[in-house]
């Protein structure tokens, strides 16, 4: 326990900022597999719900911040035969989960509203034709951007029963827009967020803080302007500079632009403050809802942390059922994300081939992967842990229980709960990449991306 701790409030005491943390592994410790099918994978006689993520790795332009797996040198022809493959990879997983009952639907990017209305009724036709059981229930998200939300596209996706969507606005400050390259005005987002206003309750808005040249005036200013809108709910970033991407080059030739670790937890610190008197809850670190307690703000990343299945449709999609973790093979060399696209399109749907880079977990790395996606969640539950694996919660984490505990992070259990304080909150991403198992954090320090 001790080493844990000491571990952790080391980084906390350097104010060691860390990614958000989304999934666990990721793909960074994925390898390729041998001897693996979707038969393997699916067929376990488990009838439980699924969910389904479809990836469309399109947009119209890259922002200097995105480490995302997307493309901007596309045609429509193109994008119209990506379509086609995406319906083709669904009809295939149907025959394996079709009886599934699918708990959310959650298109990703790249920008999914760079689709028109014919190619999201033509994926939606297959999805329900394969996937017959969408619960009553089940959330059907969207992702746009501002220049891509017109009137007639979000009417079409209202009809076809999407009842979220998510529009990354990231600043509402025109110089800030410009440096991130994005080349639409102001007014062209705040015309978005009316037309999502006028036909969706619940739509989420997301900002970036840490932006080159960002002041902490224009950010509150963006804040302020968000809020005010009245979104369901608001999710605020901190821009993190990886390798690969033009922030992390512009970074280390204009330090001075941009904001340090320090100062991005002090604006941290403002947000949580400003969003609860605003009449927000924090449900994540960057996630904050009027939704009340015990409702998530987002459906299908709340589902795969608690271990809901997920079907990953597309070139750059995540799948995964219990202990296997798989994709396609996926560039984050910016120069190959066309040749990954091209293969896509090109293979042979069978089972072998949707199964190819991955990575099968141990039981004990699923007791940790539930551990530490859930506690970012606030979401760890004692009862819930040992109907799952049918062993005790509180023995097998002892020491990292122990560890946050005496660290402040979260409160003493009680109620078969563990809840996060709000320095839990805080450095809830920090002590996630401290829980990495090493076999994990040995895969991705070797990663090298082609």
């Amino acid at each position: 326990m001790q080493q844990i701790a000491d571990s952790i409030r080391h980084s906390i005491s350097k104010s060691h900022f860390e990614s958000y943390v989304y999934s666990y592994p990721s793909k960074r410790s994925y390898k390729y597999l041998h001897n693996i099918d979707i038969a393997k994978v699916w067929c376990t006689g488990d009838r439980g719900p699924v969910s389904i993520y479809i990836h469309i790795p399109f947009c119209k332009y890259r922002c200097t911040y995105c480490t995302l797996f997307l493309t901007t040198n596309h045609t429509g022809g193109i994008i119209q035969s990506y379509v086609d493959k995406l319906c083709d990879q669904i009809k295939f997983y149907a025959k394996y989960c079709g009886s599934k009952a699918v708990v959310s639907v959650y298109f990703g990017g790249g920008t999914p509203t760079i689709l028109n209305e014919k190619q999201f009724g033509q994926i939606f036709s297959s999805v329900q034709h394969g996937f017959p059981n969408i619960a009553s229930f089940a959330e059907l998200c969207v992702e746009g951007s501002p220049d891509s939300m017109s009137e007639e596209l979000l009417d079409s996706l209202k009809s076809q029963g999407v009842n979220r969507i998510s529009m990354g606005i990231q600043t509402m400050d025109s110089a800030e827009l410009k440096a991130s390259g994005r080349p639409y005005p102001v007014s062209t987002t705040i015309s978005a967020i009316e037309n999502i206003r006028k036909r969706f309750e619940n739509f989420n808005l997301d900002l970036i803080y840490g932006l080159s040249g960002q002041t902490y005036e224009s950010w509150e200013n963006s804040l302020r302007h968000i809020v005010s809108s009245g979104p369901l709910t608001i999710s605020l970033y901190p821009a993190v500079s990886r390798p690969l991407t033009a922030i992390h080059k512009q970074q280390r030739l204009h330090p001075e632009r941009y904001i340090n670790d320090r100062n991005k937890y002090a604006i941290y610190d403002r947000n949580v403050e400003f969003m609860r008197m605003n009449g927000y809850r924090q449900e994540s670190f960057t996630r904050f809802t009027r939704l009340p307690e015990n409702t998530s703000a987002y459906a299908q990343e709340t589902s795969d942390f608690l271990g809901v299945p997920m079907i990953g449709i597309g070139a750059g999609a995540r799948s995964y059922n219990g202990k296997y973790h798989y994709s396609f093979d996926y560039a984050v060399n910016l120069e190959e994300v066309g040749k990954a696209i091209e293969d896509y399109l090109n293979f042979e749907i069978t089972e072998h081939s949707m199964v190819r880079y991955g990575i099968v977990l141990d039981a004990r790395e699923e007791r940790l992967r539930y551990f530490i996606l859930s506690l970012t969640l606030n979401q760890l539950s004692g009862t819930f842990y040992s109907s799952r694996f049918g062993r005790n919660l509180y023995s097998d984490f002892s020491d990292v229980i122990d560890a946050l505990e005496a660290e402040g992070c979260i409160e003493p259990p009680s109620n078969d709960k563990i809840r996060l304080t709000t320095k839990g909150y805080k450095y809830s991403n920090l002590v996630a990449h401290h829980l990495f198992s090493n076999r994990v954090k040995t895969l991705e320090e070797r990663y090298v991306p082609r």
